[in-house]
């Protein structure tokens, strides 16, 4: 499971229950978040890719199965067209194909990066959180966006990591490539009021990758699993019965 931009592995904790119940679930802390090191350079695709890999050996998994949301997604991509033996099959959460299709980064994102630094998150958080929740998320669970708000305080994440990720995220572009996933088990899932990354870009990557099944969710935002976690999870857990199945009739 690849988390999304400044998001450490804690940022799974309303799915990784649900997804544990059936299934062993790795996360882990991209570079530059959590308890992993800091980020001293530049960041690619293919330094991200190499991460995710370096888990997979360390958990000693030759296959597995991919969840990747927001620049997770990115990664995943990335991870099935360049190393597709470890893969079995790809859930691409909130994400885009990139390229021209990319739609530069949300003012309200790049606003509040720069300022978190100043006047710290708690501050910040209120201009950033139109381009991530659903309106009625902002509205009838303001619990749940408070608790995302705990997370990325207790995450501290640096902005250096954000900037160095969002340069990776600008040079993504898979989509010359992506029919060469053909045959492998896709999922696309987006929610219908993504401000961030707009669901047109998870219908693009669906029709861009043959045979890929294309989920949206109404009346949710870019945080799929705090505008409407049943129903993220719900998807996921459909995606991972259905993969399993193919990969154990292909064997």
């Amino acid at each position: 499971m690849i988390m999304g931009l400044s998001g450490s592995l804690k940022a799974w904790f309303r799915l990784l229950p649900h997804v544990r119940r059936e299934h062993r679930a790795i996360v882990f802390d991209n570079r530059g978040t959590g308890d992993s090191d800091r980020v001293t350079g530049p960041l690619s695709m293919s330094d991200m890719v190499g991460d995710a890999l370096a888990v997979l050996d360390a958990a000693g998994v030759e296959q597995a199965h991919v969840v990747g949301v927001s620049m997770g997604g990115m990664v995943a991509q990335h991870l099935a067209l360049d190393h597709r033996d470890r893969v079995r099959s790809l859930l691409l959460g909130c994400t885009t194909p990139g390229g021209a299709s990319l739609s530069s980064p949300s003012w309200r994102l790049l606003a509040s990066t720069a300022l978190r630094p100043l006047v710290g998150p708690t501050r910040t958080f209120p201009l950033v959180a139109p381009a991530l929740y659903a309106g009625r998320t902002r509205r009838e669970h303001p619990d749940r966006v408070r608790a995302d708000l705990e997370l990325r305080i207790s995450d501290a994440t640096d902005p250096r990591t954000s900037y160095a990720q969002m340069a990776a995220i600008a040079r993504h572009d898979t989509r010359a490539r992506l029919p060469e996933l053909a045959a492998l088990p896709v999922t696309v899932l987006h929610g219908e009021e993504d401000a961030l990354v707009p669901v047109a870009r998870g219908r693009e990557l669906a029709k861009l990758i043959p045979g890929a099944r294309l989920v949206t969710i109404p009346e949710c935002g870019h945080m799929l699993t705090t505008d409407a976690e049943e129903q993220a999870a719900a998807a996921v857990l459909e995606h991972l019965a259905g993969a399993t199945t193919a990969h154990s009739r292909a064997a």
